[in-house]
């Protein structure tokens, strides 16, 4: 039933996970919340058992008036990090498809079955690539750049910095993590502020796992982050861990703060030791 009830929030066409099952936790308060980290034995300093995949729905109220910094970080953090592992495992999974399908047309000289070409064809239109029916193996490489994983402490300082460690009105309000807009009047909040005559919305989610799995999709196919993919099937191609200090030079135009916006990102991942929840892993028994 989890399984299905996923499945049904989400347009990838790989398998959701195939772990332990995927628990989503409705946390009224922080103690309810604290409570459910405690009964899957979850700590951010003992991850070598890998992390519970935890779905959070929203942030409890609670965190915008939390005195400490460092106790606010901890439950931020803390609850992004299942979240983040799971969309990136959804991403793997689509990759891993891409992978067997260029391994596949190498062995058949070239050519691609017609189921396989299915597939293709579905990735092509989910991420956005335009399906060259003459050269698919020229859509396959386009999907490769596109199709790949976001780096965990990158997703993680962008998070913390777009919805100040989820105390963001709406974080708290939308489940919007990443200041993701919508066009379509209704589908989101109107911001305070937002000038006469425009029609952006900050776009509404139903949990904070679906504001994650459309931040990765807009890293992945927006033609402002071609240098960021860029940078990303550069390290690929050297064979190099996916540093996320490293590939946030690719997002000069998330912000319109520019170079500013860039050196923000690689503070929060120094700052916070970041890099430490690189080789976290989603649990597995």
């Amino acid at each position: 039933m989890m399984t299905l009830l996923l499945a049904s929030c989400s347009d990838s066409i790989a398998p959701v996970y195939a772990g332990t099952t995927v628990q989503i936790i409705k946390a009224g308060n922080l103690i309810e919340l604290e409570t459910e980290f405690d009964r899957y034995n979850y700590d951010l300093n003992t991850l070598q058992d890998g992390v519970p995949p935890l779905i959070l729905q929203s942030f409890p109220r609670e965190i915008a008036s939390l005195n400490s910094s460092k106790k606010k970080k901890n439950v931020f953090f803390k609850s992004l990090l299942p979240m983040i592992l799971l969309a990136n495992d959804e991403i793997r999974r689509e990759r891993q498809i891409l992978v067997d399908l260029d391994e596949l047309s190498k062995m058949n000289g070239g050519d691609f079955a017609d189921s396989d070409f299915h597939l293709l064809k579905t990735l092509a239109k989910r991420y956005g690539v335009k399906l060259n029916r003459k050269n698919p193996r020229q859509t396959l490489n386009k999907l490769l750049q596109r199709v790949d994983v976001i780096p965990t402490d990158l997703a993680m300082a962008q998070a913390a910095n777009e919805s100040a460690y989820g105390t963001s009105r709406f974080s708290l309000l939308a489940n919007n993590l990443f200041g993701e807009w919508t066009f379509t009047p209704g589908a989101g909040i109107v911001p305070e502020g937002r000038p006469e005559g425009e029609i952006y919305e900050v776009r509404r989610f139903n949990t904070l796992l679906d504001s994650v799995r459309s931040y990765q999709k807009n890293l992945n196919t927006h033609s402002a982050y071609r240098t960021f993919r860029k940078l990303r099937a550069e390290a690929r191609a050297a064979d190099q861990k996916l540093s996320g200090k490293h590939l946030a030079n690719g997002l000069l135009y998330y912000s319109t703060r520019r170079e500013a916006y860039i050196k923000d990102l690689q503070s929060l991942i120094k700052q916070n030791r970041l890099e430490r929840y690189a080789a976290a892993t989603l649990r597995k028994g």
